[in-house]
C-alpha cells in the first residue's frame, strides 16, 4: 500500500506544517485527490481534520506538495503532486466530523494567468521558428523573466518562475498569437511540434517551464526501440478495470482549406488533409479557415495541419489501474509515457496524458490513468 503525505508551503518556499495519516495527533490528514496532467491545469483536494489548528496556516497560493512512498515497488518519498492553495472549504460529515478542505491547482496554472499581451506585428506578438524556441519565447515575454513592463503592455512576470535552455526542437512554426491566452497557444504549439510541457518546481518558491519534444516520459509500447522494459495494460493481464475504450469521428475535420492573403480571386488557398477523407464514400468533412494575416504557403500548410490535429479522430481510453509487480504506477509507468493498451480485438499505442489518484481515510490509493493516442499529424 503507497503512503502518502502532504507539506504545506509559505510563499518563501518554507515548510509551515506537515500532514500525515489519520487524526489530530498523528498528521491530520484525512484524504487526497488529484489530477495530474500534461499541458493542461490539473488539480487537488486535500481533505484534514478540521480540529487541527494547522489549518489555519493555510493561505492564498501556499504551495501544496503532495508526497508518496510506495515501499512494495522500492519507491522513497517523491512529489507526486505540487500546485497552489486557491479554495477554503470547511464542512462537517455524517458522523459530525469536522473535515477541512484545501482545493487548488497545479503550477501549470501560471502559463493560463496571462494573455500574450503584445502589439500586433511586434517581434513578441508575431513569431517564426522551432516549436520549443517560440514556445519559450512566449513565456519568457508574458509570464516570465521577460515580461516587464515596459516593453511589454502590463507587467506579467510571476515571481521564482524561470525558463529552461532552449534545445530548438519541433516542426518550424509561424504566426501572430497576440491577445490570445499563452496557455492555449502553448498547446497548440505542442501539438504542431510535436511535445509535452509542464512547470516544475525547482526550489524553495521557484519553479521552471520545461518542454520536451515528442512526449514528456518513455516509449514503453511493446517492441519499443528504446530497449526498455514493456508495459501492456490488459484485462487479460489482471493490471485493469473498468476499462472505456473510444473511437469517434463525430467531430472529426479531415480536410482544410486555408484562405490567406490577396483580394478577390487572386486569394492564395492552400487544402490540407489528414489521410482519412476518403475512409468511406461519405467520410469527407471540410472546414474553411481565414488567414489573412499568414504570409507563404508554408506558414498556411501549417495553419491547415493545426486544424486537423486539433480536430482529428483519436482513439481515448481510460482505466483504473492495478498494481501489480510488474506495473507499478511511479516505477514502471508515469504521465507522458507511451504503453501498449490491448482490449478485446484491439491493440493500440497510448500516452498516459494525465492521471486521477484518490486516497481514502483507509489509506486505500486508487490510479486512474488517462490515455490518448499520439499525435498523428506532423509537419
Amino acid at each position: 500500500m503507497a503512503e502518502y503525505q502532504v507539506k504545506l508551503k509559505n510563499w518563501n518556499g518554507g515548510v509551515v506544517a506537515l500532514f500525515a495519516g489519520t487524526g489530530r495527533t498523528v498528521g491530520g490528514l484525512q484524504s487526497i485527490r488529484f489530477d495530474k496532467r500534461l499541458r493542461t491545469v490539473g488539480q487537488f483536494a486535500v481533505e484534514i481534520d478540521g480540529t487541527d489548528e494547522r489549518i489555519d496556516l493555510f493561505d492564498l497560493d501556499y504551495q501544496v506538495e503532495i508526497w508518496r512512498r510506495d515501499r512494495a515497488g522500492g519507491l522513497d518519498w517523491y512529489v507526486i503532486f505540487e500546485g497552489f492553495h486557491r479554495s477554503d472549504e470547511y464542512r462537517q460529515d455524517q458522523s459530525g466530523q469536522e473535515v477541512f478542505v484545501s482545493r487548488g491547482h497545479h503550477y501549470n496554472c501560471l502559463l493560463s494567468a496571462e494573455p500574450i499581451y503584445w502589439l500586433t506585428g511586434t517581434a513578441q506578438a508575431r513569431k517564426s521558428g522551432a516549436a520549443e524556441t517560440v514556445a519559450k519565447a512566449y513565456v519568457d515575454e508574458n509570464v516570465g523573466p521577460g515580461a516587464t513592463s515596459p516593453p511589454r503592455l502590463a507587467a506579467g512576470v510571476m515571481p521564482g518562475l524561470t525558463v529552461e535552455a532552449d534545445g530548438g526542437t519541433g516542426a518550424t512554426w509561424s504566426g501572430g498569437r497576440q491577445f490570445k491566452n499563452l496557455l492555449d497557444t502553448l498547446t497548440e504549439l505542442a501539438d504542431f511540434a510535436p511535445a509535452d510541457f509542464m512547470v516544475v518546481g525547482t526550489g524553495p518558491a521557484t519553479f521552471e517551464f520545461q518542454w520536451r519534444a515528442d512526449q514528456w516520459g518513455y516509449d514503453r509500447t511493446r517492441g519499443n526501440a528504446e530497449g526498455n522494459v514493456p508495459v501492456v495494460f490488459s484485462p487479460q493481464l489482471g493490471n485493469v478495470r473498468n476499462i472505456n475504450y473510444l473511437y469517434s469521428r463525430m467531430t472529426e475535420v479531415n480536410v482544410c482549406y486555408v484562405i490567406g492573403q490577396g483580394a478577390g480571386v487572386l486569394r492564395r488557398t492552400v487544402t490540407r488533409t489528414s489521410g482519412h477523407e476518403d475512409d468511406s464514400p461519405w467520410a469527407r468533412r471540410a472546414v474553411a479557415r481565414d488567414s489573412r494575416n499568414t504570409a507563404g504557403t508554408s506558414a498556411l500548410n501549417d495553419k491547415g495541419d493545426e486544424v486537423l490535429e486539433k480536430q482529428g479522430s483519436r482513439v481515448k481510453m481510460v482505466c483504473t489501474v492495478k498494481q501489480t509487480p510488474a506495473t507499478r504506477f511511479g516505477r514502471d509507468w508515469d504521465v507522458g509515457d507511451l504503453v501498449t493498451v490491448e482490449y478485446r480485438s484491439f491493440s493500440t499505442t497510448q500516452k498516459i496524458v494525465g492521471v486521477q489518484v484518490g486516497v481514502n481515510q483507509g489509506g486505500e490509493e486508487t490510479v486512474q490513468a488517462i490515455m490518448e493516442e499520439p499525435s498523428a499529424i506532423s509537419s
